[in-house]
């Protein structure tokens, strides 16, 4: 064993990193935390859809194989430790910092970066802040900002054939052997919000006590498997 966090083990196996999705849902910087069967395999299957359309689109991630029901096979990374968030609307932390009505279309697409570290509650820094703290080089930041405003626009697209609104998404990247930057991590409905006609498909449902996560998140599933097949 490598590593365990929160919601996920990560082995090496020869060349590759195993990276095992555990049924564990958590919110609050890890302060609420509930365990529900079949997460882990729902969010890995999701994960894996997404990284082959992303992939399909040029956009590089560490996926090589999905290994059901809740393991993918992954390029090994040195990871940044840090969370990039890219905002179409308003809503969550930025509504609670900055004010506005949440939902509200944002000019752009907004990118912002968090170290990860749950007892400073993930600090938003800049550019500069990445440089002098030894976490990445400014030009290391600007390729991951580039590359999570295209994987988000490609994404939204996506959702958008199902009439699903994507409101905003968290990136996590790393390093190859070879020094690329690539998109690892998972990309589900534990980081990003997903919408339709106002109605919640994301961790949200869990956060805000709205009954049970794991319905929304099947449904997003089951589209996921739709759109990919079209």
């Amino acid at each position: 064993m490598v590593y365990e966090g929160k919601t996920k083990i990560v082995r090496i196996v020869g060349d590759h990193a195993l990276i095992e999705f555990k049924d564990d849902i958590t919110a609050g910087d890890g302060l609420k935390h509930d365990v529900i069967l079949n997460k882990g395999s729902i969010c890995a299957e999701i994960t894996a859809i997404l990284m082959n359309f992303l992939s399909e689109k040029g956009i590089k991630t560490h996926l090589v194989e999905f290994l059901p029901p809740n393991i993918l096979k992954t390029v090994p990374l040195k990871m940044f430790p840090l969370e990039v968030v890219v905002r179409l609307k308003k809503a969550g932390s930025f509504v609670k910092r900055y004010g506005g009505v949440e939902g509200e279309e944002l000019p752009f697409p907004l990118v912002e970066f968090f170290i990860k570290d749950d007892e400073r509650h993930d600090p938003m820094v800049c550019f500069d802040h990445l440089e002098i703290l030894g976490i990445s080089t400014k030009k290391q930041a600007e390729e991951m900002k580039e590359i999570s405003i295209k994987a988000t626009l490609v994404l939204k697209e996506f959702f958008e054939k199902g009439d699903f609104e994507l409101w905003d998404i968290k990136y996590e990247f790393g390093l190859s052997k070879d020094g690329q930057i690539i998109l690892g991590d998972e990309i589900s409905p534990d980081t990003f919000r997903l919408r339709k006609k106002g109605e919640i498909f994301d961790k949200d449902v869990y956060r805000r006590n709205l009954g049970d996560p794991m319905k929304k998140y099947e449904e997003v599933l089951e589209l996921c498997r739709s759109l990919s097949s079209q």
